[in-house]
């Protein structure tokens, strides 16, 4: 498995929740409903080139319900890699990963951010039912730091009348 796909579902992808890998793509469902939710790596017009993830509602006896496309480049995944190395929107390269078939040791994924795309994944999930850890995202984390929590706004002072 070039992608490395159960190492990048299992300990990549932030706020991960529970389901199996098969292949290349992840497999979590809604017991309840009989819904599963499928995550693989979407392709670009360039062979063994990604650009995101690929999330598809599955219903066992009335297959897809519905399909959406979660691009790294819309989520800044790999902002801060692109910015390093000048690779610039319209580059090959651009906000993407490539499947390195014969190295058995790159990850092709490494020095991305997937904070903003899991949240994105999750909510995607639970839209449909599908058991999620509730994220805690990173603005909301900052928003609740002693330092930075807004001061409670002070009472009026009264005057007599």
């Amino acid at each position: 498995m070039p992608l490395h796909a159960a190492q990048f579902f299992s300990e990549v992808l932030p706020h991960r929740f529970d389901g199996t890998v098969v292949g290349n793509a992840f497999y979590a469902e809604a017991p309840d409903r009989g819904l599963r939710l499928r995550i693989e790596f979407y392709e670009t017009i360039q062979a063994d080139v990604y650009g995101g993830l690929r999330l598809s509602l599955i219903h066992p006896e009335r297959g897809k319900r519905d399909v959406v496309t979660l691009s790294f480049a819309d989520h800044g995944t790999f902002s801060a890699r692109d910015q390093r190395t000048g690779t610039r929107p319209g580059f090959s390269g651009y906000a993407t990963i490539r499947d390195y078939s014969r190295d058995t040791e790159h990850r092709p994924w490494a020095g991305g951010d997937f904070t903003t795309l899991a949240d994105a994944v999750h909510r995607y999930a639970r839209l449909w039912g599908i058991p999620t850890p509730q994220p805690i995202s990173p603005t909301l984390r900052r928003s609740t730091t002693p330092a930075s929590a807004p001061s409670r706004p002070r009472a009026a002072a009264r005057t007599p009348r």
